[in-house]
């Protein structure tokens, strides 16, 4: 199981986990008004830079650090959410919820995909910069993978 294994893993989740909500959307996925819909999963960056206005409400997942040693095969990964509104305080709202649905769900599920294992703490912060029409907020997460049998005896003989 590799980082890219669980990076996929984690976009289908988080596909599932927030398919049923509905948040206010810049552009809807068949339409020019605004509307309502889940946010969008990406991984690691958006499409394009035309899409970063319009793929609002979304979710970036970006691997942040990958450690393995001999006791532990771990994954650092930052799990962004970007809402859209014209009302600030629905705004947050609507961050705040997407952000606090999915802590919830990791620390109810434990373990994705039969081999990912969220670990403790969660690190949630909403920023306070003015961003217009645009709310982020971040999950800090720790992974557990299965950890890497190394066969050196096949080197021994």
């Amino acid at each position: 199981m590799t980082a890219i294994d669980l990076l996929n893993a984690l976009k289908a989740y988080m596909e599932d986990k927030v398919k049923d909500m509905r948040l206010i959307a810049r552009v809807p996925e068949n339409g020019t008004d605004p509307g309502e819909r889940p946010p969008l999963v990406f991984i690691g960056n958006l499409p394009n830079k035309e899409q970063e206005k319009k793929a609002a409400p979304y979710i970036l997942l970006k691997l942040l650090t990958k450690k393995v040693d001999d006791e532990e095969n771990v994954c650092r990964v930052r799990i962004i959410c970007v809402t859209f509104s014209e009302d600030k305080n629905e705004n947050y709202m609507q961050c705040l919820n997407l952000v606090t649905k999915i802590e919830t769900s990791l620390l109810e599920d434990v373990v994705i995909d039969e081999h990912y294992s969220c670990q403790k703490p969660i690190e949630t912060i909403i920023y306070d910069e003015n961003m217009e029409l645009y709310q982020v907020g971040e999950l800090m997460t720790i992974w557990e993978l299965p950890q890497i049998h190394r066969d050196v005896r096949r080197y021994l003989e």
